[in-house]
């Protein structure tokens, strides 16, 4: 009888267990890098590695010399032109009133509608420069996009920046996800959208989260899965945004997933 009441106990453990199966998996983020769009040394550098910040808070500085040399200079251009092209088109429109009479030739006119077009051309260049130098000058000195962490700092203070690298990365709390591997077998289970559970050691209470991306292609359980069970080769990797942000999910936390029921 006492046998019977075991091997009973042992298929229920069996049957919860296909009902809501559990996987290994780590947290991952999709990271920001902050990066000035022009070259220069670095002037300043507000925040700190593993530093919480909020939306609009200061991180770094580019030397902007340059850039406002270039500004200025493109802003004196801009002045001339404009001048250049009211002196050629009030003369051009003098010589066009004459024309009837035939005090001057067509060539002479052509000649001053010419003067007016390339003066015209430069005012939309210099206007244009204007423009992007300003940008230059506002994204040298970027702040934090969202409430957010920084997760590491490329560069130091007087350090020289290329334009478009990496000062340092930042991470909001809503990129934050949790990555997995899941047979072929039981890819069905999880479609996106589908309801999971999310527990950890030190995590607490359980954390609601839902699939939000599947690989279209197969490959090997890479080793950073912390599960020496796992006998599986050839896998899919498979990604989980929790429901709300929770600063207890770090990148490289193991979790345990487990399939809920909608």
């Amino acid at each position: 009888m006492m046998r019977k009441g075991i091997l009973v106990g042992l298929l229920c453990l069996t049957a919860c267990w296909q009902d809501k199966p559990v996987v290994n998996g780590y947290v991952e983020g999709d990271y920001l890098y902050m990066a000035p769009t022009s070259a220069g040394l670095l002037e300043s550098l507000a925040v700190d590695r593993g530093r919480e910040v909020a939306k609009g808070t200061p991180l770094f500085s580019i030397d902007t010399v340059a850039l406002k040399a270039s500004l200025s200079s493109a802003e004196a251009e801009l002045v001339k032109a404009k001048a250049l092209y009211a002196s050629s088109k009030s003369e051009y429109m003098r010589l066009k009133t004459l024309a009837p009479s035939q005090a001057v030739s067509q060539t002479e006119i052509e000649a001053k509608k010419a003067a007016m077009d390339s003066a015209e051309a430069t005012i939309r260049m210099a206007e244009q420069s204007i423009i992007q130098f300003k940008q230059q000058i506002s994204q040298a000195a970027p702040v934090a996009p969202a409430d957010g962490r920084v997760e590491d700092v490329f560069y130091r203070s007087g350090e020289y920046v290329q334009a478009g690298s990496a000062v340092l990365s930042f991470l909001p709390p809503e990129n934050i996800k949790v990555r997995f591997f899941v047979p072929q077998g039981q890819l069905p289970a999880y479609p996106l959208g589908a309801p999971l559970l999310i527990r950890c050691d030190g995590c607490g209470q359980q954390i609601k989260a839902s699939v939000s991306f599947i690989a279209s292609q197969s490959e090997y359980t890479p080793p950073v899965i912390y599960s020496v069970g796992s006998r599986e080769k050839l896998v899919f990797m498979v990604e989980a945004k929790p429901d709300k942000a929770d600063p207890v999910l770090r990148p490289g936390l193991p979790v345990d997933i487990e399939l809920t029921k909608p």
